[in-house]
């Protein structure tokens, strides 16, 4: 009998351990997605509109660049468990939305 009660305090103590360092983690992971979820939703409304590049203003596309170069050097700063691949998918997606924008940006300065 005192065995299994020694083995039910032990397993409290394990699991209280373990879980207060499962739910630290979660929320340090947490903390990790709302961080990396910003740079995310940033992406997305840049690279949102690309089908209609050739549509919007000189200012437009100017912004649209200029927020481009801004994101890449916060994607540059990212570290974290899956950053290397997140670093290299998302600088080469961030770079064609750029290079349209530009692209489209050239034509409408010598089109004037």
């Amino acid at each position: 009998m005192k065995n299994i009660a020694r083995l039910f305090f032990i397993g409290f103590l394990l699991f209280n351990f373990w879980g207060r360092g499962f739910i630290v983690g979660g929320s340090l992971n947490t903390v990790y997605a709302q961080e990396q979820g910003d740079w995310k939703q940033e992406y997305a409304e840049i690279c949102a509109k690309t089908q209609n590049a050739m549509e919007m203003s000189v200012a437009e596309l100017k912004d649209r660049i200029e927020r481009s170069d801004k994101l890449q050097e916060r994607i540059n700063k990212l570290e974290g468990p899956l950053a290397e691949t997140e670093k290299k998918v998302f600088t080469k997606r961030l770079k064609m939305c750029r290079e349209l924008y530009s692209f489209a940006l050239e034509y409408k300065e010598h089109k004037e």
